[in-house]
């Protein structure tokens, strides 16, 4: 139904914008030409009785139309921009410079010079010498040891001594015995036996099942299709572009060269001569003697242990007499002194002259003229040439075809078959057999044997024999040998053979070489290579770098909001006047008024161009 209400304004657009000398198939109604003029088929009409008339007859249509629907995107758009290139370049400079040129001249110049002459001589020094002596002699060492003398004596000791005395007697012990009787017995015991009975009956049990009924059925889905539509515009896209205007320029720099001046100038030089000057001063030098001494060294305290007397003391326990020793006591004594022989080095000084020759520089004072070339600056005035570069923007238009696509709703219908399907329930019956079982209660007599114990006591007499022991103290006397130790010292005399060492001064002569150095002044001459400088100007040529700056376009991109307009259809219901044509009868050939089919036809483009454009814009 939509494809043909489309079809109808479709083919009237087509029909109008296929050129002015297009023709309609409804009875000619639109069969005049787009110009507001009458063409000579309508003022030529043969010469008949009848004439075709028109009237208008208004029909009502429904058609699709379209309105703009504004949506908000985001789009790349392409730009162009300038971008500044700077670029190194070089460009010449000449300049002066000055060189230095260096002239070499010798000058002969004399000099002293100090040769040291260095004398052998001998000279006898007297020093003393200390010889050892070793002379051997005894010495009487008196010492005091301790001898042991042992004697034997006896004395009487009385102690107790407790014997022991044994006695037997008898004892009469009663003691009581339990002795087990048994006896035989029988009881009755009532028990309860439980004993199953089963019973069966029958139970009826009802269930329900569900049968399902399968039913074919279908629906209609009504679906809607997107139909692309693509529609063409021109789009004016305002750009820029930048023009590079060179343009040269003179301008003056001032420069500053240097040109040299050569003076004459007085120098007063100094130089140093060396001469010998010779002094003497006393030195003191330091010397000794070694010379032996005695030294005494006392002897070392030496630590001794020895036992004092000891005692016998009686023991019970052994009855005996056991010795006791003494305390352990420490003895300090000193062993002699002892006499050490060592050497020990005396210092003195000597007071000796030594001449000593040392150099002292003297100044000489030399008036010379000396030439000076110094750079005396001047100004010139030099042309420099120099380009400027300044951009030219220029506005360009440029039309761009586009294409708005948007989508036409089609809708359509289609058959879905489907089946459903339910349950039906049926109801059952089934007899089920179950089984009761329940328990009956039994009574039973049985006789258990059972045996007693019970104790009978029995009293009884034993006679034990038993001993007593006690002590019956006696005196008794024992002789008990002891030994006593008595210390007995005796003197000794022992004899050391030691030796004493001591110096004996000697005095012995040595030769002693030594030098003396003695400087002697000599002339000598020599060729000392000087320089004088001379400047010379010279013109140089140098690349001095300047940076230049162009304009390069580079296309950029960037995101923009742009709004799209999608034409949105609508029906609307309009009405269309078709000329009907009548024959009436006429008299002469007249040409026929404009009828109102080209009013209407005007009024239908009007319409239309009012409709179109919001779509274009």
């Amino acid at each position: 139904m939509s494809g043909k209400m489309l079809s109808g304004p479709i083919a009237v657009i087509i029909g109008l914008l296929a050129g002015s000398e297009s023709w309609a198939a409804h009875c000619g109604a639109c069969s005049y030409p787009t110009k507001m003029s009458v063409c000579d088929n309508q003022c030529a009409m043969p010469a008949v009785r009848t004439r075709i008339t028109y009237q208008s007859v208004l029909e009502t249509h429904s058609k699709v139309c379209y309105r703009p629907v504004y949506q908000t995107v985001m789009e790349e758009q392409n730009y162009t921009v300038c971008k500044k290139v700077y670029e190194q370049q070089c460009r010449e400079h000449r300049y002066t410079v000055h060189k230095p040129v260096t002239e070499h001249y010798d000058v002969v110049q004399n000099y002293t010079v100090m040769k040291p002459v260095y004398e052998h001589h001998v000279r006898e020094q007297q020093y003393t010498v200390n010889r050892p002596v070793v002379q051997e002699y005894q010495v009487a060492i008196p010492y005091t040891t301790y001898r042991r003398e042992y004697e034997h004596h006896t004395r009487d000791v009385c102690h107790t001594v407790y014997r022991p005395v044994w006695q037997e007697y008898t004892v009469a012990i009663p003691y009581c015995t339990q002795r087990p009787v048994y006896e035989q017995h029988v009881r009755n015991e009532t028990y309860c036996v439980r004993k199953p009975v089963v019973q069966e009956y029958q139970v009826p049990q009802y269930y329900t099942t569900y049968r399902p009924v399968y039913e074919q059925h279908v629906r209609e889905c009504r679906y809607t299709v997107q139909k692309p539509m693509v529609q063409e515009y021109q789009v004016a896209i305002p750009y820029c572009t930048y023009r590079q205007i060179r343009e040269n320029h003179v301008k003056e720099v001032p420069t500053v060269c240097y040109r040299p001046v050569t003076e004459c100038r007085t120098e007063t030089r100094i130089e140093y001569k060396r001469e010998p000057v010779i002094t003497e001063r006393v030195v003191k030098v330091c010397s000794g003697t070694w010379e032996e001494r005695r030294e005494c060294i006392p002897g070392a305290v030496v630590t001794k242990c020895c036992r004092t007397k000891g005692s016998y003391v009686f023991d019970p326990c052994t009855c005996k007499c056991v010795y006791c020793p003494g305390e352990i006591i420490r003895q300090e004594y000193r062993c002699p002194d002892r006499w050490v022989c060592k050497k020990v080095w005396v210092p003195h000084e000597e007071c000796k002259t030594v001449r000593e020759c040392h150099y002292v520089c003297k100044p000489v004072c030399t008036t010379v003229q000396v030439p000076c070339t110094r750079m005396e600056p001047y100004t010139v005035m030099r042309q420099e040439c120099y380009t400027t570069c300044r951009t030219v923007a220029e506005q360009h238009v440029r039309y761009e075809t586009r294409r708005h696509c948007y989508s036409v709703c089609e809708e359509h219908v289609r058959q879905i078959p489907y089946t459903t399907c339910r349950m039906v329930a049926e109801q059952h019956v089934q007899m089920i057999t179950k089984r009761h079982c329940y328990y009956e209660n039994e009574y039973h007599v049985r006789q258990i044997p059972y045996t007693t114990c019970r104790m009978v006591t029995e009293n009884h007499v034993r006679h034990e024999t038993r001993r007593q022991c006690y002590q019956v103290p006696e005196q008794v006397w024992t002789k008990v040998p002891y030994t006593t130790c008595k210390m007995v010292p005796e003197q000794h005399v022992r004899y050391e053979t030691r030796r004493q060492c001591y110096s004996v001064p000697e005095i012995r002569v040595c030769q002693i070489p030594y030098t003396t150095c003695k400087m002697v002044p000599e002339v000598h001459c020599k060729t000392i290579r000087c320089c004088r400088t001379n400047w010379i100007a010279e013109e140089r040529v140098c690349q001095v770098p300047y940076t230049t700056c162009r304009l390069v376009q580079e296309n950029c991109v960037r995101t923009v909001c742009k709004k799209i307009c999608t034409m949105e259809p609508y029906t609307m219901t309009y009405q269309v006047c078709r000329m009907v044509p009548v024959c009436e009868p006429v008299c002469e050939a007249e040409c026929p008024p404009l009828p109102d089919a080209c009013n209407a036809r005007k009024c239908f483009f009007q319409k239309f161009s009012r409709m179109c454009r919001p779509a274009c814009n």
